[in-house]
């Protein structure tokens, strides 16, 4: 058995497979190193149930805890954004020039029939029992090394989705496509992250909004 696991050391190789939780710890240590910016391509579902192309612009200070999602696509919420902060979240809405803002609790973004605020830490999802994460599997993504690891809502009405799949790059641990679905198995988002890069943004750079915009609470 010793000379089993020489051996793996020698090779480079591991001992014992890696967890879910050890392997987002690694991804959250690689993403909170310093200010990045991603974009997210795939379909996304609306509120009214229909899947959608959809192609956004992410951008985070890791220091604030603060995201900023910037839509292309799809039309309907092109020229949008939204900042998720730790207390609230600030929904742009380009067309009437409106800020909505909810608790962070309550997030929701507008447009959208499910909520990707909800994608941002995958170590919380676990951590609060919204998700149990099976083992993750050594993959190939598009022919790159990846970890695949799938995990299920005890509770789905209340998580708002049932499964959650998510590609990691073995060896930069950054996201490379994450996925949810409903109970039907049917996605309600599937998005591939690309062109990932560090970035020098400001908190004000973020939580910025036109001077002139109608702000509208919610509770």
């Amino acid at each position: 058995m010793r000379r089993g696991l020489a051996l793996l050391v020698l090779l480079g190789l591991p001992a014992l497979a890696v967890s879910a939780e050890a392997l987002f710890d690694q991804v959250a240590q690689v993403l909170d190193q310093s200010p990045w910016e991603a974009r997210l391509q795939g379909r996304i579902v609306t509120p009214g149930g229909d899947a959608q192309e959809a192609d956004l612009i992410v951008k985070t200070l890791p220091e604030k805890q603060i995201v900023r999602i910037e839509f292309q696509k799809p039309d309907a919420l092109a020229d949008n954004y939204v900042v998720i902060t730790p207390d609230k979240v600030y929904n742009y809405l380009f067309l009437t020039n409106q800020v909505v803002v909810y608790p962070r609790a309550k997030a929701r973004i507008e447009g959208l029939g499910f909520d990707l605020s909800r994608m941002g830490d995958l170590r919380k999802l676990g951590e609060e029992g919204e998700v149990v994460w099976d083992a993750p599997q050594e993959v190939r993504f598009q022919k790159r090394p990846a970890w695949h690891v799938v995990g299920r809502a005890p509770d789905p009405d209340a998580s708002g989705f049932a499964r959650v799949e998510v590609w990691i790059d073995r060896e930069e641990k950054r996201p490379l496509r994450t996925a949810f679905y409903d109970a039907e198995g049917q996605p309600l988002s599937d998005l591939e992250w690309t062109a990932f890069k560090t970035a020098r943004f400001t908190a004000d750079d973020l939580v910025a909004f036109p001077p002139d915009a109608e702000w509208i609470e919610k509770k």
